[in-house]
């Protein structure tokens, strides 16, 4: 294709959008079916009421959140007990274990 049909081309292109985007918008003005000023009140009121839905579940999910770390808290403190329990119970089942963390009884008592 040479050169200057393909600017032809792009030329047709290009205006047949400004054309297209003229008219959709002319047509959307003539048959808005609401003023300019009733219409940027109703896209306040629908964004406000999409602000507060966000917030609400926003809020929710942190308080999910909060209450789902505590849980997580509580069950590692469990289970850290657990492990102690059972580390206990290993020595002394362990034969021959020493507990050197003890203090060594008084020689001096009967």
């Amino acid at each position: 294709m040479p050169k200057n049909q393909e600017n032809t081309c792009l030329c047709t292109i290009a205006l047949a959008s400004l054309v297209g985007g003229t008219a959709g918008a002319l047509v959307s003005l003539l048959c808005a079916p609401k003023s300019g000023k009733t219409l940027r009140q109703d896209i306040q009121n629908k964004t406000d009421g999409i602000l507060e839905q966000v917030q609400d579940n926003t809020f929710q999910r942190a308080e999910a959140i909060k209450k789902r770390s505590a849980d997580l808290v509580d069950k590692g403190k469990k289970l850290k007990a657990d492990i102690q329990l059972f580390i206990q119970d290993l020595k002394l089942k362990t034969p021959g274990y020493i507990n050197i963390t003890q203090s060594a009884p008084d020689e001096t008592s009967p």
